[in-house]
């Protein structure tokens, strides 16, 4: 337990908290381990508790009565969910689900006020997560409205391989952090419009696959296919 506990390290917005602090929201916690496929939280279900991921991941998805399902947010270690719940009451509007086996801790929102009511600092660092994320939760929308696939894909692989600029000099490898049935579901489209956009980049030289490491060959044209 302590070792799921000392996953509150992780967290950034925590980090400027002193060492009493820390103890107490330790205390406050409690663990909770959660099987592939098994939810955290359901839509529409009320969220009264900062859930806390110590390690594995888990997806924020919503799922369509088609049965598509889209991907809003993915959360790693040291990430977490339910923060907007710590200023007003919270109702989920989507399921959280775990990917992998993962170990979550629970912090009740009455024992985080209490440390963000007597450190503002923290809850500066909080809202500027908000911000972040609201910001990044627009492009999505704008991108999903404005672009085709093949643009949402170019625009994915240049965020995860940092090339931020066309002129980028050199290969980028990465390495996916998800299935591209994933992916898909985050860019909005299906496994086999998908399909097609990545085979039509590797004949055309700009990038090349293997299982999900994917070379970037050339920034530059990738960086042209976002407009």
């Amino acid at each position: 337990m302590n070792d799921i506990r000392s996953g509150i390290y992780q967290v950034p917005i925590f980090q400027a908290l002193p060492q009493d602090s820390i103890l107490r929201l330790q205390r406050a916690m409690h663990h909770k381990r959660i099987a592939p496929g098994q939810a955290v939280v359901s839509a529409g279900q009320a969220v009264d508790h900062l859930i806390v991921v110590s390690s594995g991941r888990l997806k924020l998805t919503k799922v369509a009565r088609s049965g598509r399902e889209q991907v809003v947010r993915e959360l790693g270690p040291g990430d977490f969910f339910g923060e907007m719940g710590l200023f007003a009451p919270l109702v989920a509007e989507a399921d959280l689900v775990a990917v992998t086996e993962t170990d979550a801790c629970l912090l009740r929102r009455s024992a985080v006020q209490a440390e963000l009511t007597s450190h503002p600092e923290v809850a500066l660092a909080l809202v500027e997560t908000l911000a972040k994320r609201l910001a990044d939760a627009e492009r999505t929308i704008g991108e999903i409205a404005l672009l085709d696939v093949g643009q949402r894909l170019a625009s994915e692989l240049l965020r995860l391989s940092q090339a931020r600029k066309a002129g980028h000099s050199g290969p980028v490898t990465i390495e996916i952090p998800y299935t591209w049935a994933e992916m898909a579901s985050r860019l909005a489209t299906t496994p086999e419009s998908l399909s097609r956009r990545l085979r039509a980049l590797v004949d055309e030289g700009v990038i090349e696959v293997q299982g999900r490491t994917v070379t970037v060959r050339d920034v530059e044209v990738l960086w042209e296919r976002t407009f």
